[in-house]
């Protein structure tokens, strides 16, 4: 009896810290090989993640890594309520963790009422589209897991997703308590914090909502198709003012 309410106990705190609770200890997932911190620092949207609680409400999250002067490197999190519009942005800083070359990393967020520290391990990027991280915590005989998919894209294309669906069924990770992330019209900016605190993010072009980002191709396209136009009008325009000269010219003679 003692047991059960025990094992209820830490089911109650493991939903409480909004992750996916599972019996036994921890899985062993090693650390991507030969991580460069440099490449991996910007601007990355989340795509897809493990169900959390906590999360229910919001929408439009991003993660933001930028180093500062003193060479620390700040986190700041972005997050928008769905029902009250309102963003939160929860801020700290990060340390690589584990052996060198290793993709793990120690974050501390400051910026929450309570100082909470978590640790979090890059299990594939390739730094330009993707990354998958995971983070496990152990409450005695349960633990819970908690998955992101992170992509540079606020609207990530298929191809990418799948390669990083790819790295989840290579690690075993079940794909069944993934959510997918609304990043629909989304606000601009994700590094407020980090510009509050006079750091240069490395992702410093304004960032496209979702809705113009869909859009932007097909603006191209257009663009595309009216230069020769254009061209051919500049032309006109270019020989008709040259025959005005000449006339005034002859006129003036």
């Amino acid at each position: 009896m003692i047991r059960v309410r025990v094992f209820l106990v830490l089911t109650v705190l493991a939903l409480g810290k909004a992750q996916i609770p599972s019996l036994g200890f921890c899985p062993e997932y090693f650390p991507m090989a030969n991580f460069d911190i440099e490449r991996f620092l910007g601007k990355w949207y989340e795509s897809e993640r493990y169900f959390q609680f906590s999360e229910v409400a919001s929408r439009c999250v991003v993660t933001d890594y930028a180093r500062g002067p003193s060479g620390k490197i700040y986190v700041s999190n972005e997050i928008t309520n769905r029902l009250t519009g309102v963003k939160r942005v929860i801020g700290g800083h990060l340390e690589l963790a584990g052996k060198h070359g290793e993709g793990k990393l120690n974050v501390k967020y400051t910026t929450t009422p309570i100082s909470t520290e978590t640790t979090l391990t890059v299990l594939d990027t390739d730094y330009d589209s993707y990354a998958v991280i995971w983070s496990c915590s152990g409450f005695g005989p349960i633990h819970t897991q908690s998955v992101w998919l992170m992509t540079r894209d606020r609207i990530p294309p298929g191809p990418v997703l799948q390669t990083a669906y790819g790295v989840l069924d290579q690690h075993k990770i079940s794909r069944t308590f993934f959510v997918k992330t609304d990043q629909e019209g989304c606000a601009l900016a994700a590094s407020d914090i980090n510009a509050i605190n006079g750091i240069t993010p490395i992702s410093t072009v304004a960032e496209a909502t979702g809705y113009e980002q869909k859009n932007a191709e097909v603006a191209e396209e257009v663009k595309q198709v009216n230069k020769p136009a254009e061209a051919e009008d500049q032309e006109a325009v270019a020989s008709t003012t040259q025959e005005e000269e000449v006339e005034n010219k002859n006129d003036a003679q």
